[in-house]
């Protein structure tokens, strides 16, 4: 079985609407449940990023050293941690945990980014790029 999202259309940082990748997500640190929010799936994305109020909001652990991530917006202080993640749909739920995160730490307005290490290798990902639609096939149990 798969779970299959289509594309929504999201304004990005310059301004420009465009169909893009983005799907419902739950995620979870160390606060009592489940907060739902959007995340944008990222293949050119080596790791997993969230924006700092976002982390504080699920309780994850901010106590680490901060170092430098570079990116595609120049470069960042960041903060490794690790979540759980649950992406689902009516006949499907997929949930893990201690998926790893960098946590950006100054004030931005980027989405939650899902990238390769620690997400994309728990499935078989299908970007329809045309078809407006991305594909997850579970590859690894979850928990």
């Amino acid at each position: 079985m798969a779970i299959i999202f289509k594309y929504k259309l999201q304004k990005r940082a310059d301004g420009v609407e465009a169909k893009l990748p983005h799907i419902p997500i739950e995620i979870k640190g160390n606060g009592p449940g489940w907060i739902q929010t959007m995340a944008l799936v990222d293949s050119g994305a080596d790791v997993s990023v969230i924006p700092r109020d976002l982390a504080e909001l699920i309780g994850l652990d901010l106590s680490g050293k901060e170092t430098i991530a570079n990116g595609i917006g120049g470069q960042v202080k960041t903060l490794k941690t690790k979540m759980s993640i649950k992406i689902q749909n009516s006949h499907e739920n997929y949930k893990f945990r201690d998926v790893p995160v960098e946590v950006i730490m100054q004030e931005t307005k980027a989405p939650m980014i899902l990238g390769r290490n620690g997400f994309f290798d728990k499935f078989i990902i299908i970007f329809d790029h045309q078809g407006e639609k991305i594909k997850f096939q579970r590859k690894i149990k979850s928990i």
